[in-house]
């Protein structure tokens, strides 16, 4: 393979095949390799490129709080009430793609958040728009665009997101206008995108949460249909 085809594969911006052939051009199977293998090397080389350049930019623009956290470390002892068997569809990040939320409750220090920020790095690494949130920042962001006239985009993009995931609901009850942006934000991901929430309290407290009943009833109807709930137990983690 000439230089010349190398130079215009730079050109193109595929860097990955061009660096493939100068590889493959140094080895000795080059000459006898079949031309269908030859393109599929090259083919591989620049996908898996840019397939982990996405996977790496999601994983930056995520923001998620634990960069580490990953399934493999997610501790399954049976004082957790966490079994491996009951959540297939959270663990292998069905639920993204089934659209269906992840609610998660527990003491203070279960990790509650350690859950979630690694099913949020898994759907990273599978290359689906994800961003992690406090709520409590969820929360001033929203009042913030609003009051700067964004609103209405930055609903959308929310909405469009393959996971939301707000970390740490409650316990101060929010205020009107807060309400209603959540209520905004729940309706608009309804059935077409996945929420992951953790929070301290137990679920039938969500409501108490959202103050105004009707609202509440709205929003906590959108969160529970279809969703995976899981109750962490035992001890604080951070003691270990």
């Amino acid at each position: 393979m000439n230089e010349a085809t190398i130079s215009k594969l730079n050109e193109m911006r595929l860097f990955a095949m061009a660096d493939k052939i100068r590889e493959l051009g140094s080895s000795p199977k080059f000459s006898s390799m079949n031309p269908m293998d030859f393109l599929g090397f090259l083919v591989d080389a620049e996908f898996d490129k840019r397939r982990n350049s996405k996977m790496n930019r999601m994983l930056r623009t995520a923001h998620v709080k634990q960069t580490m956290a990953c399934m493999e470390n997610i501790d399954f002892s049976p004082k957790r009430n966490l079994k491996k068997e009951l959540l297939p569809d959270v663990l292998s990040g069905a639920f993204v793609e089934n659209k269906t939320n992840v609610l998660i409750n527990g003491p203070t220090g279960c990790g509650k958040s350690f859950l979630a920020c690694a099913l949020a790095n898994h759907a990273c690494r599978k290359c689906q728009t994800t961003i992690y949130y406090r709520v409590s920042r969820f929360l001033e962001m929203l009042t913030a665009e609003k009051a700067l006239g964004n609103y209405l985009k930055i609903i959308e993009k929310i909405g469009k997101l393959k996971l939301l995931v707000l970390d740490d609901l409650g316990p101060e009850v929010m205020t009107k206008e807060q309400r209603n942006l959540f209520f905004e934000v729940v309706e608009e991901r309804y059935l077409t995108g996945s929420t992951i929430i953790t929070s301290q309290l137990a679920f039938e407290q969500w409501y108490e949460v959202f103050g105004e009943p009707t609202v509440a009833d709205a929003i906590c109807d959108r969160l529970f249909h279809n969703a995976h709930k899981i109750r962490i137990g035992g001890d604080s983690m951070r003691k270990k």
